[in-house]
């Protein structure tokens, strides 16, 4: 079990790809779990509370209690168990000043994470101001489409079923169509395995450096195709349509 703070970010800064931090893979959970199930545990119990008393040691908590535990526990009520404790360290972060003097946009990003996870929409419109600063505008929309579900419903009806919250006949109308577009966005998206970028269509390649078929985004395509042994594989798009015939 990893014990230390320098551990959590560097996992999940440095050992992670961007595009396992949101995605639901079973392999992944389990790393985590391995790695970190009985710490996040821990911190979970306040049992981790002297590293509170600095940036990196706040941040790390904030990981656990606000990401780790999303993985850790899905669709359980305890994925969200750590919601309150992460708000509050975010909270003394922007007091602190912590946020502002981080030069890393992404880790001024899952500072803030918190305040997009919780269901107070005074707390999602100080996030929307927070990040209009100090994050991209990507993260940006994602929490103006949490502001408009908390003005709608007044919480997240995607927690409902793992909360045991009963939902609404408008929640479930919301949850139908939510459900479907996730479905379809699903199957139009993979990440670049370059740069992590997601996109409809993306390009099959290999090189003498990278032997294996991988997927590349338009940007890492041009790059890739002056380097020794490349060859092209055609689109996901294009290979997909192929099956289907």
């Amino acid at each position: 079990m990893q014990t230390n703070p320098n551990a959590v970010l560097r996992f999940w800064f440095h050992d992670c790809r961007p595009h396992q931090w949101f995605r639901r893979n079973a392999d992944f959970d389990a790393v985590v779990w391995k790695r970190f199930g009985k710490l996040t545990a821990s911190a979970l119990k306040s049992e981790l509370s002297h590293w509170e008393q600095n940036a990196t040691g706040a941040l790390a908590l904030v990981l656990m209690m606000d990401q780790f535990t999303r993985q850790l526990w899905r669709d359980e009520p305890r994925a969200f168990a750590g919601d309150a404790q992460a708000l509050s360290l975010t909270q003394k972060a922007v007091a602190e000043g912590w946020i502002a003097q981080e030069p890393a946009q992404v880790r001024r990003q899952f500072w803030l994470m918190p305040m997009l996870h919780s269901e107070e929409l005074e707390v999602i419109v100080d996030a929307i101001s927070f990040l209009e600063r100090w994050s991209d505008p990507a993260t940006v929309a994602v929490a103006c489409r949490n502001k408009t579900l908390i003005q709608r419903f007044g919480r997240y009806p995607q927690r409902n079923a793992a909360l045991g919250r009963p939902s609404t006949h408008e929640e479930l109308r919301f949850l139908k169509d939510w459900n479907s577009r996730a479905k379809q966005k699903r199957c139009l998206s993979h990440a670049c395995d370059q740069c992590s970028k997601q996109g409809p269509i993306q390009y099959r390649v290999k090189t003498a450096a990278q032997p294996n078929w991988r997927f590349a985004c338009p940007s890492c395509l041009n790059n890739l195709q002056h380097q020794p042994g490349y060859q092209y594989g055609g689109t996901r798009k294009a290979n997909r349509r192929k099956r289907q015939r």
